[in-house]
Parts: C-alpha cells; sequence; structure tokens
C-alpha cells in the first residue's frame, strides 16, 4: 500500500487547552507588533490608535508619499508614542515593491516581529470610465489593490516563517456593489475581497488568518464629490449619517486578537446597513 504523505502539524491554537483563560485576555494586544498601511486617512489611523490602545507596538505608513499624507502619518505615530507603544512613521508609496519591502524589514527590525499587518490605503477616484485614461486606471488599481497584494506578500512571508500572523485588509462597500462613475475605484475593492479569500485558503495552516472588514461611508474618506451628494447619500443611508472611524475598528483589534483564532476567510461588514437596499 502506497504510504499516504505526512499532513503539516496543526497550525497553533492560542486558546486552545487554557480553559482558565478568560475572554477578555484573548482580546489582548500585549506584545504583538503591528503595521498599519494607510495610517493617514481617518480609518487607517483609527486602527492604528485601536491596536495601540489594546497594546500592541504600532508602526504606521502613508498610501502615498504626499506631503499631507506624511504629516497625518507622524500624527498618528505620536498618538500611538503617547500611548506608551513603540512605533514609527515612514511615508511610502504602498504600490512600490521597493518600499514596501523596506517598510516590513524596518518594522521587524525596530520592533521585533510583524504579528499584525492592517492594510488601509485609500486613492479614492471618481470618473465615467469612458473617461478613465489607462494611466489612472492604473494607479487607481495599483495604489488600492496592486498595493495591499505587495503588503499582504512581504508581511505574509515572515508570518508564515513565524508560524501566526493576522492580516486585515480594509475594503469598502464598493466591492461588494457598484457605483456610476467609480469603476476603477470599485474594481480595486472587489480585488481586494477576493484576494483576502484566497490568502486566507492558502496560508490557514501556516498560521496565518486572513480577513477583511468591508467598511460603509466613513468621515474623512474619499468617494463624495461635494454637500449635495453627501446630503444624498445621509438621506439613503439607514442610520442618516456616515460613519465614525471609531466605530469600525473595534473589528480590526478582534481580528487581530487571539480571540479570533478561528477566525479567516471572511468580510466583516460594518456599513450602517447600507447594503442591505435593494
Amino acid at each position: 500500500m502506497r504510504e499516504q504523505p505526512a499532513l503539516s502539524p496543526d497550525p497553533p491554537s492560542p486558546l486552545r487547552g487554557d480553559p482558565g483563560g478568560s475572554v477578555v485576555e484573548g482580546f489582548s494586544l500585549s506584545g504583538k507588533n503591528a503595521l498599519v498601511i494607510g495610517a493617514s486617512n481617518s480609518l487607517g489611523r483609527a486602527a492604528a490608535v485601536a491596536l495601540a490602545e489594546a497594546g500592541a507596538n504600532v508602526a504606521v505608513a502613508t498610501s502615498t508619499p504626499s506631503p499631507r499624507e506624511e504629516v497625518a502619518a507622524n500624527s498618528c505615530a505620536n498618538e500611538v508614542w503617547a500611548l506608551g507603544r513603540k512605533g514609527f512613521a515612514q511615508a511610502i508609496d504602498a504600490a512600490a515593491e521597493g518600499d514596501v519591502e523596506s517598510l516590513i524589514e524596518r518594522t521587524v527590525a525596530e520592533l521585533g516581529s510583524i504579528d499584525v499587518l492592517v492594510n488601509a490605503p485609500d486613492l479614492p477616484f471618481a470618473r465615467p470610465i469612458a473617461e478613465t485614461s489607462a494611466a489612472e486606471w492604473r494607479r487607481v488599481l495599483d495604489v488600492n489593490l496592486t498595493g495591499v497584494y505587495l503588503a499582504c506578500r512581504a508581511a505574509g512571508r515572515r508570518m508564515l516563517a513565524q508560524g501566526q500572523g493576522r492580516i486585515i485588509n480594509i475594503s469598502s462597500v464598493l466591492g461588494e456593489r457598484g457605483m456610476a462613475n467609480g469603476g476603477a475605484y470599485c474594481a480595486a475593492q472587489g480585488g481586494v475581497l477576493n484576494l483576502t479569500r484566497a490568502l486566507a485558503l492558502e496560508w490557514a495552516r501556516g498560521g496565518v488568518n486572513v480577513n477583511a472588514i468591508g467598511a460603509g461611508w466613513t468621515e474623512g474618506m474619499g468617494m463624495i464629490a461635494d454637500a449635495e451628494s453627501r446630503r444624498q447619500l445621509e438621506r439613503y443611508l439607514p442610520y442618516k449619517r456616515l460613519a465614525q472611524p471609531e466605530e469600525i475598528v473595534g473589528v480590526v483589534v478582534y481580528l487581530a486578537s487571539d480571540a479570533a483564532a478561528y477566525f479567516t476567510g471572511q468580510v466583516v461588514w460594518i456599513e450602517g446597513g447600507a447594503l442591505s437596499h435593494v
């Protein structure tokens, strides 16, 4: 009889065999090291601060190397330090392979490991497809989708080598629903969701959980053209208002924690009921 190939060992379960451990302890990120790419926007900043509040050291980075984003990332790093955590801020182009690799290397060198990666890049873009140039299409997908792939690949290699890790990709309701004049952005966000699902299947046995958050329209984020567009959107939303970033990032802490040890390949929608509309 032909011998069956040996299966790799089961990935570690941080909660297995510890019946005395409390549920609250499972949510602590004490001793964990995290990286948030896109901490220069409102959702990324809130995610970085929430991770630090839960006990993690947090490095932060921009999505693009613009002066505005660099200032915002430095401000976010100051909030992390004010909580007594280690970390740093770095300006990168999320779509540049060299920038992403150097960021991951610096995170491991300065913090000691990379246990949690949050991808929250956001390059908003609204234009009819017939008027969208190939260069614009590539840039929107490069930052919003290729940047997530590059960061997942670079961080995932380290996480697989250490036998554990958490990757959280923050996407948008526009990855699930289309929007007129938003074809490039919608395509990128939809790609993030299916990349998340595919990586979860590839890396589960290596102890790396990969999940996504499908965020609704949120204060401080793009894709709202003007005040009238905002009023129309608010009338459409069940809560009649946009989300606050802090209403979304509690799930980031959960997905980063040991409490989510058996949770992977999922999209957690936090969109105020918007997707329930027919």
